[in-house]
């Protein structure tokens, strides 16, 4: 999609929408774009109307699309430019009204907000009723009052939280967690108010009002006044950078959940993708290729576009581990897409697209993988290549990065057979990732454990990465795996340097057999290196409540030897002054505080 030719300016940082579009079916003239307010996106008028009026709207009373404006082609190196707008997320109504006295019946209009806000679907409840105002009154004022109320919405007591403490806030079983955060923004607004109304102190006190105490900080309440009608809006606060709009990753798992395809032995087998042979399974498939960068096409024929568009966006949370771990899945993302705009899917390498025209199953090759939703099968396209020097080479590669996931089991205590017939050197942690996550779809687990597993799987895939290219190659593009802690080169936001948190957490937490000079190292290190808040806050963040919270740092209170006692207790003392910590050290277990309570005087820190 072509960039906008607005220029960025102060206040557009400060809007929650910039744009609104309405395109509507003309008999004679076919999909038109017939308002953009306030100004032109710059990007074709033909193409918008195209994404806003999908294949077989007519078809529906109404159905829900999404795409995006200011998609980046990467270069030839497969790097994206980090200048220019930034990323729009366009959401879309599409709704057919029959009309006898209407030629062909029906009129079919859409319009759809374009803002940079990732928790888009919160536009839903105003898009609804400013369309179903627009066929009423088809006049550009109509946009004007949507982009105006919409704009109206009041963000400004929204704390920005970084990304440790949206992790905390996200595996927290404490819904007022960061609720200081809160209520400092809406005391500074109140007085703020009060002083611009009177600038008396008591006008202050008495406009203050009742605290917004016990609220679910996991989301910021606000409202949207649309013609005179308040509508409550729940903006989420726990939305990792590739999360994008309301999807389930829940449906996308037990959509492509089924049965393996039976072996084909004129199959050739593409090491990269089917990493287990002809015993792949659909979603290892679906993984590998994402992370692969391979072209995906979801196609869904006579599915509603807004189901379509779900199942992308769940794909880009499903490779970026959750939404958390890898970055530029959204900017080749195309939710939904038709054969008009197939040139611009086509330039850029690794799209992930949603599609309902089922040509695009007879051209395989304009993709490598086609996700039938119908069907629940995953399809290898017969045109896709084998990668350079993987000829005769890519079974040795597959297995050795194979040994290397085996060695870190993702479920150390856990066993499961194998499929009857399938070789057993295929039992591997691939296995145990897939039948793990259907497991917890079974006993019901929620949509944030579910992915929080995806994000334990592919943390620990990237953690491996270096590891293989160095033994393979010598190097690695991440840099030597001994110092990968140390360096920045991952592109992390870590403000702890020099040390694996997560792997130390994951040692104490797991292992069973660490010595007791292990243990007093692993100890000594966080004490050392943990020190300012924001460091306890990344602490905190490998720590969530949900998985137990400061359960493995607690162990150390009952260790034979002193040092890691004393350790313990110095650790203990700095989340304690930590705002979200002091809520861990509250919510331990009984006997846990009355051993800190103990230590705390034992050992003068």
């Amino acid at each position: 999609m072509a960039n906008t030719n607005a220029a960025d300016d102060g206040a557009s940082q400060q809007r929650n929408v910039e744009y609104i579009l309405l395109a509507e079916f003309d008999i004679d003239r076919g999909a038109i774009l017939k308002h953009q307010y306030p100004r032109p996106t710059g990007a074709d008028d033909s193409h918008l109307a195209e994404l806003m009026l999908p294949d077989g709207a007519h078809a529906r009373e109404s159905d829900w699309t999404m795409f995006f404006l200011n998609q980046k082609t990467p270069d030839e190196s497969g790097k994206v430019a980090e200048d220019g707008p930034p990323l729009l997320y366009v959401l879309n109504l599409v709704r057919t009204k029959h009309d006898k006295e209407v030629r062909r019946g029906a009129i079919v209009k859409a319009m759809a907000v374009c803002t940079r806000h990732r928790f888009i679907h919160i536009y839903q409840a105003i898009l609804m009723l400013a369309l179903e105002n627009y066929y009423r009154a088809p006049t550009v004022d109509t946009l004007a009052e949507l982009y105006k109320s919409a704009n109206q919405m009041d963000l400004s007591c929204m704390p920005q939280l970084s990304r440790h403490e949206t992790t905390i806030l996200r595996f927290s079983d404490d819904q007022n967690m960061f609720e200081e955060r809160f209520l400092q923004l809406e005391k500074e607004k109140r007085l703020s108010f009060a002083t611009a109304r009177r600038g008396t102190a008591a006008e202050s006190g008495r406009s203050r009002g009742p605290s917004a105490r016990n609220k679910d900080r996991r989301f910021f309440d606000t409202e949207i006044v649309y013609s005179g009608v308040k509508l409550p809006i729940r903006v989420p606060m726990t939305v990792y950078p590739e999360e994008i709009g309301d999807f389930s990753l829940i449906q996308l798992l037990t959509t492509f959940s089924g049965a393996l395809a039976p072996p084909s032995g004129s199959k050739t087998t593409h090491p990269h993708l089917e990493s287990s042979g002809q015993y792949t399974h659909p979603i290892i498939l679906l993984m590998n290729g994402l992370l692969t960068q391979k072209r995906i096409i979801f196609l869904g024929h006579n599915k509603p576009a807004g189901e379509v568009s779900n199942y992308v966006l769940a794909a880009v949370a499903l490779g970026s581990g959750g939404g958390g771990v890898l970055r530029g899945f959204a900017n080749r993302a195309f939710p939904y897409t038709n054969l008009t705009n197939l040139d611009t899917l086509l330039s850029f390498p690794g799209y992930i697209a949603g599609v309902t025209n089922p040509a695009f199953e007879e051209h395989p090759e304009w993709w490598d993988l086609l996700c039938n939703i119908n069907t629940g099968k995953v399809t290898v396209s017969p045109a896709l290549a084998m990668p350079p020097g993987a000829g005769g080479q890519g079974k040795p590669q597959t297995d050795s990065l194979r040994r290397s996931l085996d060695s870190v089991s993702l479920s150390r205590n856990r066993s499961f057979s194998s499929r009857e017939g399938k070789p057993d050197k295929w039992n591997n942690s691939d296995t145990e990732f897939v039948q793990d996550l259907m497991l917890a779809i079974e006993r019901h687990y929620g949509e944030v454990a579910i992915r929080a597993k995806v994000e334990n799987y592919v943390r620990h895939f990237m953690s491996l990465v270096p590891l293989y290219e160095y033994e393979r190659n010598g190097s690695s593009q991440l840099g030597d795996p001994a110092h990968l802690a140390a360096s920045d080169k991952t592109g992390s936001s870590s403000v702890i340097r020099g040390i694996d948190i997560a792997h130390m957490v994951y040692c104490l937490r797991n292992s069973t057999n660490l010595d007791v000079n292990e243990v007093e190292a692993i100890y000594k290190r966080l004490d050392e290196q943990v020190v300012t808040d924001e460091q306890v806050t990344e602490l905190l963040a490998s720590l969530p409540q949900s998985q137990g919270g400061l359960q493995p740092l607690a162990y150390g209170f009952y260790h034979p030897s002193p040092a890691i006692r004393l350790y313990t207790v110095r650790l203990f003392q700095k989340i304690e002054g930590n705002q979200a910590g002091s809520r861990y050290v509250r919510s331990t277990n009984f006997f846990h505080q009355c051993a800190f309570s103990n230590l705390r005087y034992a050992f003068p820190c």
